[in-house]
């Protein structure tokens, strides 16, 4: 018998140290999941920024003095 109460707190102390070890891998990933969250979250906020100072450069450039435009227009004439 006395080897019986033995083996059982074998068994649960097993039983137990494979709960905490789930219950903290569980912990882990849950954290891990808000960093990288929080970490998307920033990088479509600054693409935002990005592309909204894009956009306002763009309106702020006359369409002539854009370079890309005068070659167009030299490319245009040479045809």
């Amino acid at each position: 018998m006395d080897d019986l109460s033995k083996e059982q707190e074998q068994a649960i102390a097993r039983s137990t140290m494979y709960l905490f070890a789930a219950v903290l891998s569980i912990l882990m990933i849950f954290i891990s999941g808000l960093f990288l969250s929080a970490e998307l979250e920033q990088q479509a906020q600054q693409k935002a920024e990005t592309a909204q100072q894009i956009t306002l450069q763009q309106e702020a450039i006359p369409q002539a003095k854009r370079p890309w435009t005068l070659w167009r227009r030299h490319a245009d004439q040479e045809t």
